[in-house]
């Protein structure tokens, strides 16, 4: 069985913008200089893969959401969050819904943190420390776990 147009589109240009982003993570937290900005300045270097890891985040969410959105909903529809009735964006004026805060405070920290930790990753195989194997461990997995709970709302 083939598999459907749509969902074959989505899932292409989600891995489109995923390659984008892992490529520019990778090559900003490897490269012995970064092109555009001299010099190894760690803020600018986290910042330069964090970007990436944001194009990634955005590639997947593009991917997961065309590809299991419902034919009939918009895609306006399926890229925003679900209502919650008398909150947020369709609630009261000016009401925010602590729980999409959250999950973006999370989703930012899953970024920078991800961010971190690939430089950190760097740094431990050009010249090895064990301390920063550790500190690269556990800055990666608590940045994948921070921005998974802010792009879906769990852990898993």
């Amino acid at each position: 069985m083939l598999p459907d147009a749509d969902e074959l589109f989505w899932a292409l240009a989600g891995n489109l913008v995923i390659g984008f982003g892992a490529g520019t993570a990778t090559l900003a937290a490897f490269a012995p200089t970064l092109p555009v900005v001299d010099g190894g300045n760690p803020v600018l270097r986290v910042g330069t893969v964090s970007v990436g890891f944001a194009f990634f985040f955005a590639g997947y969410r593009l991917s997961q959401t065309g590809t299991h959105r419902d034919h009939h909903e918009s895609l306006t529809a399926a890229f925003t969050p679900d209502e919650v009735p008398g909150v947020g964006a369709n609630g009261p004026a000016g009401s925010v819904d602590p729980f999409l805060v959250a999950r973006g405070v999370f989703l930012v920290l899953g970024i920078v943190g991800l961010g971190a930790g690939m430089r950190l990753f760097a740094l431990t195989i050009q010249s090895w420390s064990s301390t920063l194997g550790v500190a690269c461990g556990v800055v990666c997995i608590t940045g994948y776990v921070f921005g998974h709970i802010g792009m879906n709302g769990v852990v898993l």
